[in-house]
């Protein structure tokens, strides 16, 4: 065997396996990023739920649906903490982009802002509910639509 058939063999091997090794790191690669940005839209759409179900609990609670024993403040601070909210703002805070966090908390200010005009005693019917509404769907809005520049992997 000569010198030259080895070389070439031994060269082959290292083509072949760097080149395995290469399209190995890539494919992980992919799967890591496609694996955290499962894991982000799964959080993105947990916090877009809780404020669903805290903005459907704190109209119940303006239109009086909650015990009468239960002042109406603690009745809409407790709409407001019992669907986890909060929890969940942290994992946004913890795991998104800043646009995504900004916009998630934007959302909450304005939900937050809502809760405290019905723990006030103002219902839906109140001047200034809706401005309080609209305020808080246009944020909801910009949380809910998803776009390039604010969901993207974070590395």
């Amino acid at each position: 065997m000569s010198w030259v058939t080895l070389v070439s063999t031994v060269l082959g091997a290292v083509v072949g396996l760097g080149s395995a090794f290469l399209l190995e790191r890539v494919r992980w690669g992919r799967e890591r990023d496609e694996r955290q940005l499962s894991a982000q839209r799964d959080i993105y759409v947990a916090y877009l739920a809780a404020l669903h179900e805290a903005n459907q609990a704190l109209r119940m609670v303006s239109l009086g649906g909650h015990p009468p024993e239960v002042s109406r403040d603690l009745a809409a601070r407790a709409a407001f903490r019992e669907v986890g909210l909060v929890q969940v703002r942290e994992h946004i805070a913890l795991t998104a982009s800043e646009p995504v966090v900004l916009a998630a908390d934007a959302a909450f200010q304005a939900l937050r802002a809502l809760r405290d005009r019905i723990a006030q005693g103002q219902d839906v019917h109140t001047p200034g509910y809706e401005a309080d509404l609209s305020t808080y769907d246009d944020r909801l809005r910009r949380y809910a639509t998803p776009s390039a520049k604010i969901y993207r992997p974070m590395h």
